[in-house]
């Protein structure tokens, strides 16, 4: 009964909130101009339009590069040990950005996705593959130049644009420090860029930097779990290892459920929206 009452309340507060608001990388890293200000664009809604239950449980999909992969199948475990009403599906591809139309086209091919698979929430990580020219023939930028921040984000905004056509709760992931200096640049770079026009839109933005950097945002290969320093990420210096993904995982759905609790089956949702 108490789970009745709670999915009753849930489906009442959609009614008011549903509609709310190539691995070719640069040689090196040229500094670029401050941000433009960033105008609103297609407001993404803020929760999805359906109440989440084991038995129709959340889609979430999962884009981007080579560390999305490791994020969606991390995230795809978790859900499944911590009992979370939700089936992650993996659409990651390697060597991938938003960059590089030329190689692989990530807003055309979310545009096709989107409506095929109808994610309720969709994951995004992008960057360790776009220290380079932005190349779409009515989109382009040097690397460096003038033009390469509103080039990108350009690029950024069509993923997002999609996103709210289609009625997709959006979470875009900060990119976590890189352990090669100029990539490491590039990553800080870009994440205040990913974090305005995340707002721009009314998309979730969830920072990795805030809980896998050193003190002062640095790039560290361990930090402390359960009191102890844990490696989390891999020699390469820029992808995780096992327990990074999922430690990162486990970030993606803490929030989640603090949005949205009917991803976890059963509690009371009256005592949890308190």
């Amino acid at each position: 009964m108490r789970r009745t009452l709670g999915t009753v309340l849930c489906a009442v507060l959609l009614s008011a909130c549903a509609n709310g608001s190539a691995q070719d990388l640069g040689a090196s890293l040229i500094g670029g101009d401050a941000a433009p200000a960033v105008a609103a664009g297609p407001q993404l809604p803020s929760r999805p339009g359906r109440v989440f239950t084991a038995a129709d449980p959340a889609r979430i999909m999962v884009i981007g590069d080579s560390l999305s992969q490791g994020f969606a199948d991390a995230l795809k475990a978790r859900a499944a040990e911590r009992g979370i009403a939700a089936v992650v599906t993996n659409r990651g591809r390697v060597s991938t950005g938003l960059s590089r139309s030329d190689f692989y086209d990530w807003p055309a091919a979310f545009a096709e996705l989107a409506p095929a698979e109808k994610p309720d929430i969709v994951v995004a990580h992008f960057g360790a593959n776009d220290m380079q020219g932005v190349v779409r023939p009515e989109n382009k930028a040097g690397y460096g130049s003038e033009g390469w921040d509103a080039a990108y984000r350009a690029e950024v905004d069509r993923i997002l644009a999609t996103a709210a056509e289609n009625k997709i709760v959006l979470m875009w992931l900060g990119p976590a420090p890189d352990g090669n200096t100029n990539l490491g640049k590039h990553m800080t770079m870009i994440a205040p860029l990913f974090a305005e026009e995340a707002k721009a839109h009314n998309a979730i933005f969830l920072p990795l930097a805030d809980f896998t950097s050193g003190p002062a945002g640095e790039y560290v290969t361990s930090v402390p779990i359960g009191g102890k320093d844990v490696t989390i990420r891999t020699g390469d210096g820029s992808h995780f290892n096992g327990t990074g993904y999922r430690l990162v995982a486990d970030r993606i759905l803490d929030d989640l459920l603090r949005r949205f609790p009917d991803l976890e089956p059963g509690p009371d949702l009256l005592a949890a929206l308190q």
